[in-house]
């Protein structure tokens, strides 16, 4: 009997301890459209309470197919907000296998509109209000989800617990989320930043009943997220719904965020020409996804198993006469099909639409910019991209003219993509050979490969990084606005570990799957930070898109410390080091003291422009570059073809001009019809006497 006593105290202790670490309840609280259910856990002495896979928006499915998301109808019964909603569909592999998300992947649906919410909880004060941080993932458009990369425990430690409520979201990606087409009014399309604005709209209305305060919204975002918030900032549909922006290695003005001219990739019209075979995926690009599957690209259209029906019909269909088509019979089902769309396609782009991205560029921050932001760059966004990337065949050294072929390459697609004209191919050849001679060119003819390829990713990173960051920081302070400049320098002395998978096709069919893992990089001295290696220190320990960070050490956690403590103080009070970060005062970069921060411990500050003087010369001088034209019929054939911005601009004269006609007619009628009252009046009047020579049928 004794013993069964003791048995029985020992468990209740047990139970006690572990309750005071880790106590879990439920919480039901009214939002818009119903009651929800939610977990509240206890650790230590804080409180967080979790609601996780709140739909707030209606399914985007049948007719709500390729439209702007409609708001969430009022459920009945109570909704278990326990797990994560599906993500949406993915037309890429970035994060399928991701730390955190890689198992809730398998769910993936067009049913995605999901978001989550993770906010301090007070028992004794449950009405208390915090600010709320807004994540954007990344992934190209393409990828990625609101779990993605997101460590509970780690978000509990750095944001929750330190007074800041976390919103996380799904969006629409690759074609459901950013097909586009041409209307009578200009461009529809956005579909995935139109979620994220009825997400924004969702926490407006409801996130008091969750302890977070409206009136205090901060979007954050990286890469693909970056641009979304950057663009999310001035929108003038999101104008009351965001007060502050960090930005994280992606701007709204990069000419990969925002298409500019020519034909879209994802165009309703391009998308329809593969779909029905009219244009075929290279197979040269897809040689390991065909390795993976056995399958090959010649048994099926595209990797289709049928033809859509409706796009084999006669005629010339409109962009929007091949979206009604594609809406209902289109079959995106297909990882296979989706990942080749997307290899051939490339990444997806907002459009110009003249209502939620009313123009591009700078101009958009400079006419609606009205928010304090900070934003910031790798010191090497793309130090981590690998030597295949540029088509080096060998190691060793490497010929003058292959480097020539790359630069030209890169100038004819990355930096041509954002200007804000087409060029002809003499002023891109003139930007490429001054690019050749900044960047490439060896006095000593030191043509290793290793040089070369470490010029390129620094080429590409100032093009579709450096440069639009300081672009949107100088049109912010034009405007007078507060900006916080940053380069994130920090680099881990630890080994980084990349989980590699691949699959081979020994016999036949069969298929042979290796995961492998190795270093990312093994000579320190090469080593520069790059790109999301931030997200490793902000939401995770040490883990970012399939890279981790072993041992993760003393260093690497006063790293995360001193970065989301400057994130949490820029929610709270608009200012990352209100009191000095052991002794280091962050400055707000301004015209008459151009200083930004460089995040390395210790942190410093550095004067000039973000990666002084590379952005100087994309801004400025390659534009003056630009300038040069060649008057031939060929240049003045290109120059004869619109930019998006300029077939709105287009079709809002030629609604004006048929307006003003309009106007015109209406006058002559009211002045004709006032005319013939005027004379029948007077022909009735006694006083018409005199004028009885004049008749008028009755």
């Amino acid at each position: 009997m004794l013993s069964s006593l003791i048995v029985v105290i020992l468990i209740f202790t047990l139970l006690l301890n572990s309750n005071a670490q880790n106590l879990e309840k439920s919480r039901s609280v009214w939002v818009e459209q119903g009651l929800i259910r939610g977990k509240i856990y206890k650790i230590g002495d804080n409180y967080m309470q979790i609601f996780r896979g709140i739909p707030y928006a209606e399914p985007p499915i049948g007719k709500l197919r390729f439209r702007k998301p409609v708001k969430r109808s009022r459920w009945h019964q109570e909704y278990l907000a326990i797990d994560y909603g599906a993500p949406c569909l993915q037309f890429m592999d970035f994060h399928r296998y991701d730390k955190f998300s890689g198992q809730n992947m398998e769910n993936e649906n067009e049913d995605c509109l999901f978001l989550n919410v993770f906010s301090p909880y007070e028992p004794e004060d449950e009405g208390k209000l915090y600010p709320i941080l807004f994540w954007i993932h990344g992934g190209s458009f393409l990828a990625g989800s609101g779990d993605t990369g997101i460590d509970m425990e780690v978000i509990a430690r750095n944001f929750i617990f330190n007074g800041v409520a976390l919103v996380t979201l799904n969006y629409r990606l690759g074609p459901l989320g950013f097909l586009n087409w041409e209307t009578a009014d200009g461009a529809e399309g956005n579909f995935g930043i139109w979620d994220q604005l009825m997400a924004l709209e969702w926490v407006q209305a409801n996130m008091k009943q969750l302890n977070g305060d409206p009136s205090r919204v901060t979007l954050i975002g990286e890469s693909a997220g970056a641009a979304s918030v950057s663009l999310l900032a001035v929108s003038p549909k999101s104008k009351d719904l965001v007060h502050r922006v960090v930005a994280l290695s992606g701007s709204a003005t990069a000419g990969w965020a925002i298409h500019r001219h020519g034909t879209s990739n994802w165009s309703a019209e391009n998308l329809a020409a593969y779909l029905r075979c009219e244009k075929q995926i290279d197979e040269n690009d897809i040689n390991d996804l065909l390795r993976t599957t056995g399958v090959s690209i010649g048994d099926h259209c595209n990797l289709q198993e049928t033809i859509i029906d409706c796009l084999l019909r006669g005629g010339e269909p409109n962009g929007e006469e091949l979206v009604e088509c594609m809406r209902q019979e289109a079959n995106f089902s297909s990882s296979i099909f989706r990942r080749a769309l997307a290899n051939e396609l490339g990444m997806p782009k907002m459009v110009v639409d003249g209502d939620l991205i009313p123009t591009s560029g700078a101009e958009l921050i400079r006419r609606y910019a009205h928010i304090p932001i900070m934003l910031g760059v790798a010191r090497s966004e793309w130090a981590h991209k690998k030597t295949q990337f540029y088509d080096f065949r060998r190691f060793g050294n490497v010929t003058k003219e292959d480097c020539v072929k790359s630069v030209r390459k890169i100038i004819n697609e990355q930096y041509h993509m954002g200007s804000a004209h087409r060029l002809h191919d003499s002023t891109l050849e003139l930007i490429a050979n001054a690019t050749f001679l900044r960047y490439i060119d060896s006095p000593t003819d030191d043509w290793r490969m290793p040089r070369i390829v470490s010029r390129l990713q620094d080429l590409e990173a100032d093009i579709e990084f450096v440069a639009p960051a300081q672009r949107e920081i100088d049109a912010y302070v034009e405007n007078g606005l507060t900006v916080y400049a940053y380069s994130f320098d920090y680099m881990p002395r630890s080994p980084i570990y990349e989980e590699e998978r691949k699959s081979y096709s020994i016999f036949g069919n069969n298929v042979l799957k290796v995961v492998r893992e190795g270093t990312q990089m093994s000579d320190e001295s090469e080593r520069k930070a790059f790109h999301g290696l931030d997200h490793a220190f902000i939401f995770t320990r040490g883990y970012s898109s399939n890279l981790q960070i072993e041992p993760y050490t003393k260093r690497d956690r006063q790293m995360s410390k001193m970065l989301t403590t400057m994130i949490t103080n820029f929610v709270k009070d608009g200012d990352p080091t209100p009191t000095p970060w052991n002794g280091f005062k962050w400055p707000p970069f301004m015209n008459s003291s151009a200083e930004y921060a460089i995040l390395d411990l210790p942190p410093k500050k550095a004067k000039g422009s973000l990666h002084w003087p590379v952005a100087n010369f994309w801004n400025k001088e390659a534009i003056l570059l630009e300038e040069y034209t060649i008057n031939d019929k060929i240049s003045s054939k290109i120059s004869d073809e619109l930019t998006n911005e300029e077939r709105l601009q287009l079709s809002a004269y030629r609604r004006a001009w048929w307006a003003l006609w309009l106007l015109v007619a209406a006058i002559a009628l009211v002045i004709w019809l006032s005319v013939i009252c005027i004379v029948v009046t007077r022909c009735h009047s006694p006083r018409a006497k005199p004028y009885d020579n004049i008749v008028v049928n009755r």
